[in-house]
């Protein structure tokens, strides 16, 4: 048998056998003498070992199935180009954005605050600021009113620091309530303004409270400039102990003008009552039920009481005087006050208090009547008030033990007080200041209708003398102030509508100075005592004066510049730069 072999010693016959078998997904082969099968194992095992070799040495690119994948690294750098732009795109229109936010709220705040002023008080003492009491009352008015303040701003700002926190004030009472406006008003350019007001109620400088009219009645209340501030008590009681005269006296002195009392008399001002005179302007003209204190002159009374009339407008009561000897008194009086007349009422005059208390047999109307040590006789008037049951005796009250009177011994001292109309008392123990007051008897405790009750007395060891001749008239318990009453009862429900007269021995304890002090209750005890009589609901305010005086933090009008270009102009400027910085390091990232 021949050997047929070709030049590499295989046989044709075994190649196509391992062809055959290599395709059917078997690996053989044939070498030298070796048989068929073992061949197909020796190029199996061959082959296996060059292709984990081949699998070792060929590089991961080099692979052919690998081949369409080569231009990946370029690809993505290309997406990570696109992706920095878009981060950058994106940085940029958050920092545009932010910017245009910060420009529009500046835009909308200058808008807000021009329409609705918002400022902070940074002054020591709260000067530009109200009390929380005001600040309720206000918020609850719900009817319009005009503020006119008769004198430009500019000028009525640089008066002095009292009228700079007056305009403060005002400002306040508008944001915090709508239905209040406000207007400066020049006199001098606008004097149709005197036309409309009247030449005295106007003034410069004096500030105009006024309902706008939805009706037939126009409410009004006028604040001059002595009304915005407060006199130290020293400097009042001199006034009055060495010269005689008070406040309104100097007023009278200079003309009228509160401007020049106010300039000369400026270093004795201890505070500012705007906050309070401003709220008690507006308790006036806004009350849908104003109680009316009526001041009865023309018989040369002894005392006008102006502090007693200050006390009664700051509490919302609507005040006026009348002269007794040529007006009657106005229908709609609540309470009319007679201060001590140096001369007698005529009949005429005594018959129109007859008829206003008796009010047509309606009674509910009221009457304080302030007696003096220093009044002659007054035959009329005593004889009126016996009627009532009260009769006022001569000589002055005087205390003998030392507790119980202040540097003299009718500066007396008393703590004996009735509990009726003691309700608007903020405390429970108090001292009231009677002044050579003349004493009162009770002429009767009930009558009919009528009936009388002591209110303030002495104490056990009182006296009256005769302060001509120190004549002792009396000893005892004595009575400083006294309440008689009338009633008329209804015939449906047995309820009783009552007119009363309350009767002090001493005006001058009613006067400004003892008023005024705080160590005594008598400012607090007359009001709650009207209030009581005349049914007025207290509003339980109590605003306590803001003193303008030592070191204080008020922005300078270059402050107040820089302020305002820092909010509108160097922060949105700061804010682009860092914007800026932020996108141009996230760009070269």
């Amino acid at each position: 048998m021949s050997n047929n072999k070709d030049r590499n010693g295989l046989d044709p016959a075994n190649e196509s056998e391992e062809n055959i078998n290599t395709s059917s997904g078997e690996n053989t082969g044939d070498t030298g003498n070796t048989s068929g099968g073992e061949l197909l194992d020796i190029v199996k095992k061959q082959r296996e070992g060059k292709l984990s070799s081949d699998k070792e040495e060929k590089p991961a690119d080099s692979d052919p199935d690998s081949e369409d994948e080569a231009p990946r690294p370029k690809k993505e750098k290309k997406k990570a180009n696109i992706k920095t732009l878009k981060h950058g795109m994106m940085s940029t229109v958050l920092t545009l954005v932010f910017i245009a936010a910060v420009v529009l709220v500046n835009v909308i705040a200058t808008v807000i605050f021009e329409r609705y002023p918002l400022t902070l008080d940074l002054t020591q003492e709260k000067r530009f600021s109200i009390s929380d009491q005001s600040v309720d009352y206000v918020k609850g008015i719900n009817v319009d009113v005009l503020i006119t303040v008769f004198a430009t701003e500019e000028n009525f700002d640089a008066l002095s620091d009292y009228t700079r926190q007056a305009s403060e004030v005002i400002k306040k009472f508008k944001h915090y309530n709508d239905r209040i406006s406000y207007r400066y008003v020049d006199m001098d350019s606008n004097p149709d303004i005197i036309a409309e007001y009247g030449t005295d109620a106007v003034m410069p400088y004096n500030i105009m409270f006024e309902t706008n009219p939805t009706e037939d009645v126009k409410r009004t209340r006028n604040v001059s400039l002595l009304d915005l501030v407060k006199f130290k008590d020293e400097f009042v009681t001199s006034l009055n102990q060495y010269y005689g005269t008070d406040i309104s006296g100097m007023l009278n002195y200079y003309g009228g003008s509160d401007i020049r009392v106010l300039q000369t008399f400026g270093g004795y001002v201890e505070a500012s009552r705007a906050d309070e005179a401003f709220t008690s302007a507006l308790m006036a003209v806004t009350d849908p039920n104003p109680t009316t204190a009526v001041f009865l002159t023309g018989r040369k009374e002894l005392d006008t009481l102006p502090y007693l009339h200050s006390l009664l407008e700051a509490n919302g009561y609507q005040v006026k005087d009348i002269d007794i000897t040529k007006e009657d008194i106005p229908e709609e009086a609540t309470v009319v006050i007679i201060p001590a007349p140096a001369e007698d009422y005529l009949d005429t005059e005594v018959k129109k208090l007859s008829d206003y208390l008796d009010n047509g047999g309606k009674m509910g109307k009221q009457m304080l009547y302030a007696a003096s040590a220093s009044q002659p006789e007054t035959k009329n008037l005593d004889e009126f008030l016996e009627e009532w049951g009260i009769k006022i005796g001569k000589g002055v009250i005087c205390e003998q033990k030392s507790e119980m009177f202040y540097m003299r011994p009718y500066y007396t001292v008393s703590d004996y007080v009735s509990d009726n109309f003691t309700q608007d008392m903020t405390s429970s123990s108090f001292k009231l200041i009677n002044v050579g007051s003349r004493p009162i008897s009770l002429l009767f405790d009930e009558r009919n209708n009528n009936g009388t009750e002591a209110y303030v007395t002495s104490s056990e060891d009182a006296v009256v003398l005769d302060i001509s001749t120190g004549e002792q008239l009396a000893k005892g318990k004595q009575t400083y102030v006294a309440v008689a009453s009338k009633a008329v009862f209804s015939t449906e429900d047995g309820s009783g509508t009552y007119s009363n007269i309350i009767v002090y021995g001493s005006a001058e304890s009613l006067s400004d100075s003892y008023l005024s002090y705080t160590q005594f209750g008598n400012r607090e005890y007359v009001l709650s005592l009207l209030n009581g009589t005349t049914h007025k609901t207290s509003t339980g305010i109590t605003i306590e004066p803001k003193v303008i005086t030592g070191n204080v933090f008020d922005l300078t009008d270059a402050q107040s510049s820089a302020l305002q270009w820092t909010f509108t102009l160097i922060i949105p400027v700061i804010v682009l730069i860092i914007g800026g910085v932020i996108w141009l390091r996230r760009k070269n990232r």
